[in-house]
């Protein structure tokens, strides 16, 4: 039987250690106040293109927030991290997606229910808008989950965009998946928030499906 482990936040979710080189998973951490758990969620290998390291902070928090809010605990990035570098397996690309071979052998390592991984990449320059620049970022990403059960893929979204600049046609999606507020950005400054807020909106979108399955 597995023993539980003391969790940290990330953000507003659980953070959990799983299962690495004989270390303990955790056991039915809540994922969300009373809300019953589904299994470990293993965010990695998320390859990431031109983005500042917060931006990519706050990339690995959002879908970390995301995995929670569908029910489960989510292993450390670090301790994910140096799982796969054990297993001798390449680090993700921007022009590669990990075998679904490596994925089963990189989720028994951890002890993973579900790996979620892909690509992120941003575009962030500066336009002329009115009387002055203004900075604006676009991230675009590619998600997936494999599901350890089913051996599998399930679920995959391609060429998911989010733009700092959008406002009304993305709050409700964010609204439906986030549990962070969207960052702020302001006209003219800097773009490290503009990249957060970009890659918060593109994740939503690319996850959106996965929590609220479209109806047929």
């Amino acid at each position: 039987m597995r023993k539980s482990v003391k969790c940290v936040p990330l953000l507003l979710s659980c953070l959990c250690f799983a299962t690495v080189a004989g270390q303990n998973s955790p056991k039915d951490i809540p994922s969300q106040a009373g809300a019953k758990v589904k299994g470990l969620a293993v965010i990695y290998p998320i390859a990431m293109e031109n983005g500042t390291e917060t931006a990519k902070k706050t990339a690995f928090d959002t879908v970390g927030e995301i995995a929670a809010k569908n029910g489960y605990s989510v292993a450390s990035k670090d301790v994910a991290q140096k799982a796969w570098a054990e297993l001798n397996t390449k680090e993700p690309s921007a022009f590669r997606v990990p075998s679904e071979e490596s994925l089963r052998d990189f989720a028994g390592k951890m002890g993973a229910d579900i790996v979620i991984y892909g690509r992120i990449k941003w575009h962030t320059r500066s336009v002329w808008v009115g009387l002055g620049p203004k900075t604006l970022s676009t991230a675009t990403t590619d998600m997936y989950v494999y599901d350890v059960s089913q051996g599998k893929t399930v679920y995959k979204r391609l060429d998911a965009t989010g733009r700092s600049d959008e406002k009304e046609n993305m709050y409700k999606i964010a609204a439906d998946i986030l549990v962070t507020p969207i960052v702020t950005a302001v006209s003219g400054g800097p773009g490290t928030p503009r990249e957060q807020r970009a890659v918060q909106i593109a994740l939503a979108r690319a996850l959106h499906d996965w929590i609220i399955p479209p109806a047929h």
